[in-house]
């Protein structure tokens, strides 16, 4: 693991975040408190629901209810 102070970071960054992208770990000191430079991993996206996806969950009359409840609702969506 690897210790620098934010102005040795900066002086050369470019050759610490190479570093950090190669796997070593680099810890970045500002004021006392710690920061770690490391290679995001971006997470898997949700995948979409194709149209119609939900349509046999609720029957009509059950949506007509949630609906005619949700439009007495206290809170009011902003607009």
């Amino acid at each position: 693991m690897k210790t620098l102070s934010i102005s040795e970071a900066k002086r050369s960054l470019g050759a610490v975040a190479d570093q950090a992208l190669n796997g070593e770990k680099i810890v970045i000191i500002r004021k006392s408190r710690l920061l770690t430079l490391q290679e995001y991993e971006p997470v898997e996206s949700i995948p979409q629901r194709p149209p119609g996806y939900f349509n046999d969950v609720y029957t009509k009359a059950e949506i007509k209810e949630l609906n005619r409840l949700a439009s007495r609702s206290a809170k009011r969506p902003v607009r």
